[in-house]
């Protein structure tokens, strides 16, 4: 018989999440949410089971399906099981320590959660777990047939979408539950609280009232403890509730100009509201900070830049970063430590859905009032930018927002060449995503040397309006005090404009300087550059003096910047 230890390595190697039960226990938690932290790190995976004799759980879902028998109130199921077991493919099963089956199978297609879907058989799949081999219960142990688990053919799939005409019988009416169903009729109605999104405290409290009041003689405390923990492996859902004032219906003009209706609370004061927001920004603008810096007002309801904002948790999705950075750019700001700025990192060609991240954490009881994608790129579904794909997928986003009340904030590329009298038209891809979004801003220099940021704002109800914005010595911004930047070196523009749109450079001074005739010769234009190398650096050109050949001494001038799309 494998370990505890054993069984979870075996599994993390093949890709399935792990994590560990209390000893002696089916559903008693070590983890703070075993969803969240469960994994198949091999490192964290030994200090669970090296050291202390926890039992394991593991993850189904993800293309992992368990049938799992019970025999506690009858044999119905291990007899069906053991009818269909020809049909089905030799594959790995484990017994439980009070006489059941757990016949784990790899599935191609998403499996969910369901309970008695025969008499005495449940199915755990997506956002489930059962307990591993090697585990034990009041010194019984999980025990395998050691195969290897075996792919679901077409009658195991028939098989996990249950019997079509069985009907649940009714849990509730019954004055008096007796011994032999008190079991069944505890975790039934659990179950039913469960998939309704009802809370741990009154799921538990509901189930000892019923115990006390109608299972006859009841249940001893820790049974129903028992069937609490059972009922808890479960996945909670979520109950979304309508808006006081719904967007949908059949109205007259006097029956909307009569009813009093609540204005959409904005996230922040004619910039973000409730929906979808688009941020455009070209690369080495300060886009990171300004985002970091937006939620960290909402997050601590501070004004942003004057703005009054709607104080509330943030999430931060990070497809571009890692912890290290975040870590300087938030020190360096001076952001306060704080619980509400929450910051999620994913791996390069990491599998994600919005909604469902989305649902996950709102399942966690926190009320976010933004959530910022970093960049919105990564989170893509559709190679297709055409005007329909992109509205379709914008429109999406749009609902999930107003649903649960934040602002949807997408980081997104602009176009290489952006003109100031039309800033919008420079967001990357069709019309479709402009025309879906409720608020769109963009973030860019006027020229490619200006210190300033000109921040424009536009969407739905919201005034039209333009910042000047300038970025500190902490990286954060601030509103300038002169709209555009003053005393600019003619000659180092038109150097630095031309390297831009060039790329690079290599020559002499004098060549330099004749090509765009520039007022300056000799050691003039070395001395400028000498002088503003930061500024240099800033536009992300290098500037580069070669080694001395028979002729004039040669520089190179490289442009860094270009953001691949």
């Amino acid at each position: 018989m494998n370990t505890q230890l054993e069984t979870a390595l075996t599994f993390a190697k093949n890709n399935v999440r792990v994590f560990p039960l209390k000893c002696n226990s089916k559903g008693e938690q070590i983890l703070h949410s075993w969803k969240e932290e469960a994994t198949t790190d091999i490192e964290q995976i030994q200090k669970w089971f090296s050291e202390a004799n926890n039992n394991i759980g593991i993850c189904t879902g993800d293309g992992l399906a368990v049938i799992d028998v019970d025999v506690k109130q009858s044999s119905k199921g291990k007899e069906l099981i053991q009818n269909n077991l020809s049909n089905f493919p030799n594959t790995y099963i484990v017994k439980t320590p009070s006489g059941g089956y757990h016949l784990y199978y790899k599935v191609d297609r998403p499996i969910k959660n369901r309970v008695r879907i025969y008499d005495e058989i449940d199915i755990r799949g997506d956002n489930g777990y059962v307990v591993g081999e090697g585990s034990s219960i009041d010194g019984n142990s999980y025990v395998s047939n050691n195969r290897p688990i075996a792919s679901a053919n077409e009658f195991v799939y028939q098989f996990l979408e249950g019997d079509k005409e069985k009907k649940e019988p009714a849990t509730v009416a019954q004055e008096r539950i007796n011994e032999g169903q008190r079991n069944d009729y505890l975790f039934r109605l659990g179950c039913f609280m469960q998939s309704k999104g009802m809370e741990d405290d009154s799921i538990y409290a509901a189930l000892t009232v019923e115990n006390q009041k109608k299972c006859k003689p009841p249940l001893e405390e820790d049974e129903v403890n028992n069937i609490f923990q059972s009922v808890l492996r479960y996945q909670k859902q979520i109950i979304a509730m309508p808006d006081k004032q719904p967007l949908n219906g059949r109205f007259t003009v006097k029956q909307l100009m009569d009813e009093k209706l609540e204005n959409i609370p904005s996230i922040v004061e004619d910039m973000l509201t409730p929906g979808v927001a688009l941020l455009g920004a070209p690369q080495k603008t300060g886009k990171t900070f300004f985002c970091l810096q937006l939620a960290d007002a909402i997050t601590n309801g501070k004004d942003f830049f004057g703005r009054k904002v709607k104080q509330g948790p943030v999430l931060y999705l990070a497809f571009e970063d890692h912890k290290y950075s975040f870590s300087h750019r938030l020190k360096r700001m001076g952001v306060e430590p704080n619980e509400n700025l929450i910051i999620r990192f994913f791996a390069s060609g990491e599998n994600f859905d919005l909604k469902t991240c989305v649902e996950e954490e709102f399942r966690k009881k926190i009320n976010f009032k933004a959530i910022i994608i970093d960049t919105f790129a990564k989170i893509r579904k559709s190679g297709d930018r055409d005007y329909e794909s992109e509205y379709k997928e914008i429109a999406e986003y749009h609902k999930l927002g107003l649903l649960y009340g934040l602002s949807i904030v997408l980081v997104t590329h602009l176009r290489k060449e952006i003109n100031p009298a039309l800033p919008f038209d420079s967001i990357y891809g069709s019309r479709g995503l402009t025309a879906g979004a409720d608020c769109i801003l963009v973030m860019y220099k006027r020229n490619h040397i200006s210190k300033t940021r000109q921040l424009t704002i536009q969407g739905k109800d919201i005034p039209d309006d333009e910042i000047t914005l300038v970025q500190t010595d902490k990286c954060t911004f601030e509103i300038a005090e002169s709209e555009y930047d003053e005393s600019l070196d003619e000659n180092l523009s038109k150097v630095i404009n031309y390297i831009v749109d060039k790329k690079s450079y290599e020559g002499s001074h004098d060549q330099l300087c004749s090509e765009l005739r520039l007022n300056i010769r000799g050691k003039g234009l070395p001395m400028l550059m000498r002088k503003n190398i930061e500024l240099l650096k800033d536009s992300n050109i290098t500037y580069e003096i070669l080694p001395r050949t028979n002729k004039a001494r040669k520089m190179k001038l490289q442009y860094l910047g270009d953001d691949p799309i």
